[in-house]
Parts: C-alpha cells; structure tokens; sequence
C-alpha cells in the first residue's frame, strides 16, 4: 500500500474511536449521570476522544517519537477493550475491540513504513 494511503487510512480510521461522544453522551440513557458507574462510563468515552485525538495528530504530524507513544496507547487501549470482551461479552464490546484493533494494526503500519520519518526527522532537527 502506499504511503499516503496508509496515513489517509490510518487519520480515517481514527475518527472512529470518536464513536466516544456518543458513548459519553448515551451516559445519561443508562445512568444517573453523578452517580460512580455513570462516571466510569462518561469517562470510558472520554478516554476514546483522547485516544482518536491523540491518533489524529500523530497521523497529521509524522513524528516518530509522537507515533511510538500512541502506538503505547493503542496497544494499552486495544488490550483494555479485549478485557471489556472478556467481562462483557456483548456487541457493542466486540465493536470496540474491532475498531481499537484496526486503529493499532494502521498506527504499525505507518511505523513499519518509516520512509516518511527520515526526511520528517532530519529537517525537524535543524
């Protein structure tokens, strides 16, 4: 695959752990919104904005060091959704395992195909 693609599917498929508004605002539909549980799953959602925004700008910037540190947070956040599989074992836990799994999978492919970074970190060290 080319490398433009490879960034073009990775930045997309990022957007979809933005799925995480929608998971923060159904928070009221199945909680009392001030209540612990209700906390956890607001804040669940929340933790998926922060992962696809911290997704996002290493697509957009191509910093290596920014990459491996959301590689980190990929492989933390597919490995807590596969605990979620585990305790749950209901749809919509299985979707978030799928959509955490394709964004790791795209941010290695980007890593493996480091042609962008020599150029990237040779002129942002100057």
């Amino acid at each position: 695959m080319e490398l433009t693609k490879t960034i073009s599917f990775y930045r997309k498929s990022s957007y979809l752990l933005m799925l995480g508004f929608i998971h923060s605002a159904l928070t009221p539909v199945f909680y009392k919104f001030l209540t612990p549980d209700g906390m956890w799953f607001f804040g669940t959602g929340l933790s998926l904005v922060f992962l696809a925004f911290l997704n996002i700008a290493a697509s957009k910037l191509l910093n290596l060091w920014l990459l491996k540190l959301t590689l980190a947070a990929n492989i933390i956040g597919t490995l807590f959704s596969l605990l979620i599989v585990y305790v749950l074992k209901e749809p919509q836990a299985y979707i978030g395992l799928f959509f955490h799994a394709i964004v790791l999978l795209a941010c290695i492919y980007v890593l493996k195909q480091n042609q962008p970074f020599n150029y990237l970190n040779k002129t942002s060290n100057q």
